[in-house]
């Protein structure tokens, strides 16, 4: 087999396990990382939506990080990926997941055109 073809799937893979295991290294906020670690600035406005969407009724089920933080987005990734709070810090399959299911909801604010035009209006 050439190798040419596997350098690029390479190069992926290990961007996409370079960017989980920065989520899962500041979960806890610790760290203290600039979302740009992992994300864009332009995905700052689509992580906010969706972690509305997931929070919860209890303090518990609530995003108790600051918005712009790394340790923000890793919590809307852990809660895409399954977990609930509950139970033990989201490991990184969870992470993995939840930053797939993120990617996803991204591409549609994409294809709807709501992520330029709402990074415009909401800083």
């Amino acid at each position: 087999m050439e190798m040419a073809p596997f350098r690029p799937l390479s190069a992926m893979t290990l961007v996409a396990g370079v960017s989980c295991m920065q989520l899962v290294q500041d979960r806890d906020g610790e760290g203290q990382r600039p979302l740009q670690d992992v994300f864009d600035a332009e995905d700052r406005p689509v992580l906010e939506a969706v972690s509305c969407s997931l929070e919860g009724k209890t303090e518990k089920q609530k995003n108790p990080h600051p918005k712009g933080s790394l340790s923000f987005a890793a919590w809307v990734c852990a809660r895409l990926g399954g977990w609930t709070g509950y139970y033990g810090k989201p490991e990184p399959v969870v992470m993995m997941r939840g930053l797939y299911q993120f990617r996803a909801i991204q591409l549609g604010y994409e294809i709807a055109g709501i992520g330029c035009s709402y990074s415009a209006t909401h800083p």
